[in-house]
This record gives structure tokens, C-alpha cells and sequence, in this order.
């Protein structure tokens, strides 16, 4: 991507908009990509100082000799593996949407299939400079300077401060996968198969996938130089489909990365497209992650308060996964699910010590509910809640969320998040984390 402005004066501008910006209006960022948090009628914030950051789009360097990239947060992923696969090196970890951005998978909580060695995205980043509201401009890093800006900005959908740079690793890639696939027929068997494959020699991804009550299946893939054929997913058949009938696959680097793209993983079934004619009729036009995110926000607003779709990752400590099981398969019973190992290397700062495991646990697993259409009046949303606070779980931000004040900051980490605000935003213009996950 080439850059025609400097980052510098970039930064320049958006530190002059905030400057200069009316003290009594909350800001509102401006981009240019998709929403990715899940569709709801839209929060009135009509009085918001808008900052377009549109412009913070640009990948200023790939070091290959390094392993490192450092980049804009508006760039996306399907922008960026191409030009790191062509220096054979990818993220630690790509997130499963085209276009999530760089500076998204840090304020939500991205997590994808090599996360089982590498954890979140968030966690391959080693410095990141953030703006601020009064304009300005902190060098956060990890045991580095501002270090506990840079360990807070994780998951707080940018509460605090706007980043406006990111520093990460890459590691060696090649370019094609193989995709084998394993099935189990108990939950418990596969719990274990699951745990025991992250030890494996020779797999660069794990995820999986719970297609039934009593059809599960493991999804191990491994970087190769070639490929004796190519699978076909995607617009032609969705992913899960194929992982539910095949015994291996083999695809290109980037596919494999973007396997769930085209039907944002399998919501766009809720839209018919899942048909065979509609996919080979319609399938070019609609089949993919901003169509399906563009139509369900366009929806969102048409219809009002009616019960949301349930679309959330929920983190399990791997020990408490089976009881997570037995209260899914009561609750919900909805598949495809998607079944993610995520490993945590230390108790991030933004966790309330109030809500960590006894164990320190660092195998978590993301349970990921997309697209559960409520069947009676209940809060499907706040069951799920209650149900991780007893398994010291945690729920994405991205969707819906009701906790009260109290029950929230049990889970996250008030001192902390806090001590942060009163660095980079004393006077709330970006609004706090709980008012901007619970405002609508």
C-alpha cells in the first residue's frame, strides 16, 4: 500500500483535531471499514465530535531480518498477508474475517487457529503509539515505557486513547496448508484430544468445530511448500460443510486464513445462503464477511428491539469446559460451534484478580455462538453471563452485554483501567469501557 502522507503527519492532524475539539462532546471515530461489532440499533450519540481516521490505513514496514511488521491500525489482514506471505512470514495471528483491521483484533479480542501456541493478536504486539485526548502522542510498550497503557488498550474498544501505530511479530510461513480432520463422537473424548493436539509436532494450526450434539470434529493444519490439488471452499461450499464430510483439505496460505470469510463463518446461512442456487446465483454479490456484516447493521436498525441473534465468543478455562457442555446442550443446542484452544501466558492486567482462576489456568477455549435465533423471551445474552461468572469465563464486548456496574468491574479490572484513563483521557471524550459495551 503506498503511502502518500507521511504517518507523522497523520498523526499531526489527529492530534490538532483533538486539540482542538469542543470539550463538552464525546468523540466518535470515522473509518472507513466495516463495523465488526455484532449489529444493534445504533447508539444515539448524535452530539459526537467525529475524528476520521480513515486515513490510518498505511503498512510502513515489514523487517524481514527482524520478524516484525509495524503498521497502522486501519490496515486489515486480507491487506497485509499478501505482502508478508510474499516474504514467506505471517502474524502470529490472523484473524478469520477479511476485513478486520489491525488496531479491531487489538480492541476486540482476535483470536484465531495458531492462538493455541501464540494466544490472541494482541499478544504478538511489542509496541504501540497512542494518541491521546488532549493530542498526545505515547510510545507504549510492554516492560517498556507506558507499559501498563500498552497492557490496558487490549479489549477496551478504544477507551483508551486511539492507537495510532502498532509494532508485532511475524513468523516463517509457506504457501499452501494441509487441513486434516479428526472426529469424535463424546464431548469429553474430544475435550482431551483437543488439549492433547496443542503438544503435537508438526501442526501450525488447531480449531474445531461441534457440528451435533455427538459429531465433533478437530481441525489440524500444517504449513507445506506444495499442494497436490486445491479444496474448494468458500463461495462454493461453506467451510464447515466441508470440514464436516472430508478427511483432509489443502489450500493456499491466504484461504486457509479466510476459510470462514465468505459466509462470516455461518451466519449467512440466516439469509438462505447456504441453498445451492442462491450460493451459485448470488453467491459472487453477497458471499462475504462486509456484505453479511453490511446487510445485518442495515437490519439491525430496521428492526428495532426485537430479540438479537446471539454472536459471541465466550473464553472457558479448559478444565471447566465440560460444564460449560452440559449447560450449552440444555440452553442452546445450536451448531455449527466453533471450538478454538486460546493459551494464556500470564494473567493479563485488564482480569479483575476477583475473577481468576485459582490455577492460573493458561488453556482457555473460545466457544463461538454465531448467529443463535432466541426460540422464547428469555435473555439468552445474560445467561451466558452468569453462566462464565461461575467459570470464571469471559465474553466478548464486541455484542451484547448486560452486566450490571457492579457485576462488570468484578470481571475487569477497575484500578487498572482507571489508572490508564486518568493518563490518556481524564475527561471521558472517548467514554468509558463499561458505557460504550452497554450503551447500545
Amino acid at each position: 500500500m503506498e503511502q502518500s502522507v507521511t504517518h507523522e503527519a497523520k498523526v499531526e492532524r489527529l492530534a490538532a483535531a483533538l486539540r482542538a475539539r469542543p470539550r463538552t462532546r464525546p468523540l466518535r471515530f470515522e473509518k472507513k471499514t466495516v463495523s465488526h461489532k455484532v449489529p444493534k440499533p445504533r447508539a444515539k450519540l448524535s452530539n459526537a465530535y467525529a475524528l476520521d481516521i480513515s486515513d490510518l490505513d498505511s503498512i510502513l514496514e515489514i523487517d524481514a531480518r527482524a520478524l516484525t511488521c509495524t503498521a497502522e491500525p486501519g490496515v486489515t489482514f486480507a491487506e497485509l498477508v499478501p505482502r508478508t506471505l510474499a516474504l514467506g512470514l505471517v502474524p502470529l495471528t490472523v484473524p478469520e474475517l477479511k476485513t478486520i483491521t489491525l488496531g479491531g483484533a487489538v480492541a476486540g479480542c482476535s483470536v484465531e487457529s495458531m492462538s493455541y501456541k501464540y494466544g490472541g493478536f494482541h499478544d504478538s504486539c511489542l509496541e504501540y503509539e497512542i494518541l491521546t485526548a488532549s493530542g498526545e502522542a505515547l510510545v507504549c510498550s510492554r516492560g517498556g515505557p507506558n507499559s501498563l497503557v500498552f497492557e490496558m488498550a487490549h479489549g477496551t474498544f478504544g477507551s483508551l486513547g486511539l492507537i495510532t501505530k502498532l509494532k508485532f511479530r511475524l513468523v516463517p510461513a509457506r504457501p499452501y496448508v494441509r487441513v486434516s480432520y479428526e472426529r469424535y463422537t463424546d464431548f469429553g473424548e474430544y475435550m482431551k484430544a483437543l488439549s492433547s493436539s496443542t503438544a503435537r509436532e508438526g501442526v501450525d494450526f488447531i480449531d474445531g468445530l461441534a457440528l451435533s450434539g455427538r459429531d465433533f470434529v478437530i481441525c489440524l493444519g500444517s504449513f507445506v511448500d506444495e499442494a497436490p490439488y486445491l479444496s474448494s471452499c468458500g463461495r462454493a461450499l461453506a467451510y464447515h460443510r466441508a470440514a464436516a464430510t472430508r478427511s483432509e483439505d489443502w489450500m493456499r496460505a491466504f484461504d486457509y486464513f479466510f476459510r470462514y470469510d465468505a459466509d462470516c463463518h455461518w451466519i449467512a446461512r440466516n439469509f438462505g445462503l447456504e441453498r445451492p442456487l442462491l450460493r451459485l446465483t448470488l453467491g459472487r454479490l453477497l458471499l462475504s464477511s462486509t456484505r453479511m456484516l453490511s446487510i445485518a447493521q442495515a437490519l439491525a436498525g430496521l428492526l428495532g428491539r426485537r430479540r438479537p441473534e446471539v454472536i459471541v465468543d465466550l473464553f472457558v478455562p479448559a478444565s471447566r469446559a465440560g460444564e460449560f457442555w452440559e449447560f450449552y446442550r440444555e440452553i442452546f443446542e445450536y451448531y455449527p460451534l466453533w471450538v478454538v484452544p486460546y493459551r494464556i501466558e500470564k494473567v493479563y492486567p485488564w482480569i479483575s484478580p476477583r475473577h481468576i482462576p485459582a490455577d492460573s489456568e493458561k488453556l482457555y477455549l473460545d466457544f463461538a455462538i454465531y448467529g443463535y435465533r432466541p426460540k422464547d423471551s428469555r435473555n439468552y445474552y445474560r445467561m451466558l453471563e452468569e453462566k462464565l461468572r461461575e467459570l470464571k469465563g469471559i465474553k466478548t464486548l464486541i455484542s451484547h452485554n448486560f452486566h450490571d456496574q457492579d457485576e462488570f468491574w468484578s470481571v475487569w479490572n477497575r484500578e487498572n483501567y482507571e489508572a490508564v484513563k486518568r493518563i490518556v483521557d481524564p475527561e471521558n471524550a472517548f467514554r468509558g469501557l463499561y458505557e460504550k459495551t452497554h450503551g447500545g
